[in-house]
């Protein structure tokens, strides 16, 4: 009875140990990954190792993870969080519009190379006494959340209604709030103000429009308030730019005026940093690419580097995100040493559910496996109800590259040759020689009976 349990208990390990097998065969590399942290998901950071394991033709779908059992878990790209919204406040004076219904061609609103507001108005306007509307320049992008008038800056007395407006151009407008009242009164004994309105705009502007809904001040050039802006703002850009890992960059070779290096790996470059070695030198510089498989080059920026007076002889140029392995540096004027390349990356995040057992592995490098598709986006969505919108699972880092099939499992399985055309042909070759000794056996037995008769 001992023996027969043996064997069950062998029969039914065995399709899972001959699963694990197909399935890591499949793959060239494996990659430890430390979940020592108890967690409902974990992240993945890829390294230059990972990008030098995958199949180029691949899109890094050639990666998965699995568990103790060599079974994949869910795994996916981690969707990118919503940039962090800072607190921002700031004073801008309001801007008198001088314009009438019937004469508002007469006046131009145009934006500065900073970005101001430029208020230019033709002889044909009739001056107006007292404006009706005015602009509001917060000098960068907001959500704004509230508009108070600056006490210090009024001397009426004023009892309004307005609506707010924003717009990125100046010339397309969106109304954010109407209907909000502003007062001041000052009597000999009562003192009223209602000097901030609330916003709330879920939109980001930068300018702002005030119109005059009810009642009447005189608000012109030189009368106009100052009005605090309280809101929040979000810089995709640099935050993007504050999580970029810089890698230097290994000389590959030199020409007469061109610099090659090579990366460790085709990464996912977006910033460039080029730095004269020598002092007391400046040079222009032209920064190419060369695009995976390709054997042309690309440029993408063009760098005056300086470094004399103080000056660290660096420039550096966002050139956007590009998959590259090797960078070109061409310099209009010979150099006395090679310029140092530092790139900026940003590697790729995923998300794996550690379902069943650890240890987990990564696997990466395929010719032919592909990852499947996994709804992990609503699991994360379910635990960011429960742990915030900023939540982040904790991240799984990843240990020394080790084979699992080998550079093998990279290239295409060796077709078996195909016996068939040649058999076909011996087949055919046998045949037209039977049929030709029948023949010939048919003609002999013919001349004999003539011979006979």
């Amino acid at each position: 009875m001992r023996l027969d349990m043996r064997w069950i208990a062998l029969a039914l390990l065995l399709p899972v140990a001959v699963a694990r097998a197909d399935s890591n065969a499949d793959y060239a590399y494996a990659f430890a990954l430390d979940t020592k942290v108890s967690a409902e998901a974990y992240r993945v950071a890829f390294t230059p190792e990972v990008y030098a394991s995958v199949h180029p033709n691949a899109d890094l779908h050639d990666v998965i993870v699995v568990n103790a059992l060599g079974r994949p878990v869910p795994f996916a790209p981690l969707p990118p969080s919503p940039p962090i919204s800072h607190r921002f406040e700031t004073t801008a004076r309001l801007l008198p519009l001088p314009v009438s219904a019937a004469l508002a061609d007469s006046v131009r609103v145009e934006r500065n190379t900073d970005g101001g507001i430029v208020i230019s108005q033709t002889d044909r306007a009739a001056p107006v006494q007292h404006p009706d509307a005015w602009l509001i320049d917060a000098g960068r992008t907001i959500s704004l959340d509230q508009l108070a008038l600056d006490p210090a800056s009024l001397s009426q007395d004023f009892q309004l209604h307005v609506t707010v407006e924003g717009s990125s151009d100046l010339r397309q407008w969106s109304l954010l709030a109407t209907d909000l009242s502003l007062t001041r009164v000052h009597g000999e004994q009562d003192e009223v103000e209602q000097l901030a309105a609330d916003v709330a705009s879920s939109d980001a502007y930068r300018y702002f429009r005030v119109r005059l809904a009810d009642g009447q001040v005189d608000w012109s050039a030189g009368h106009a308030p100052i009005a605090k802006l309280s809101g929040s703002i979000t810089d995709a850009a640099a935050e993007r730019a504050s999580k970029l890992q810089w890698l230097v960059a290994k000389r590959s070779g030199q020409g007469a005026a061109d610099y090659d290096y090579e990366l460790p790996a085709t990464l996912p470059v977006e910033s460039v940093i080029v730095a004269l070695p020598a002092a007391n030198n400046a040079a222009r510089v032209h920064v190419l690419v060369q695009s995976a498989g390709a054997s042309s080059w690309m440029e993408v920026a063009a760098l005056d580097l300086v470094r004399t007076g103080g000056k660290s002889g660096e420039a550096t140029a966002a050139i956007g995100e590009r998959n590259v392995q090797h960078l070109r540096v061409h310099s209009d004027t010979p150099l006395a040493d090679p310029p140092a390349v530092r790139v900026g990356w940003l590697p790729a995040q995923y998300v794996f559910l550690p379902e069943g057992s650890a240890p987990y592995r990564l696997l990466a490098g395929s010719h032919a496996a592909r990852r499947g598709d996994y709804p992990v986006n609503e699991a994360l969505n379910r635990l960011r109800s429960e742990h915030g919108a900023q939540w982040q699972p904790p991240l799984a880092s990843l240990g020394p590259r080790a084979d699992e099939a080998g550079p093998s499992a990279l290239e295409a399985p060796k077709v078996p040759y195909d016996w068939t055309k040649p058999l076909l042909w011996v087949v055919l070759t046998l045949g037209a020689l039977v049929v030709a000794g029948m023949a010939f056996s048919l003609l002999r037995q013919g001349r004999e009976g003539a011979s006979k008769s």
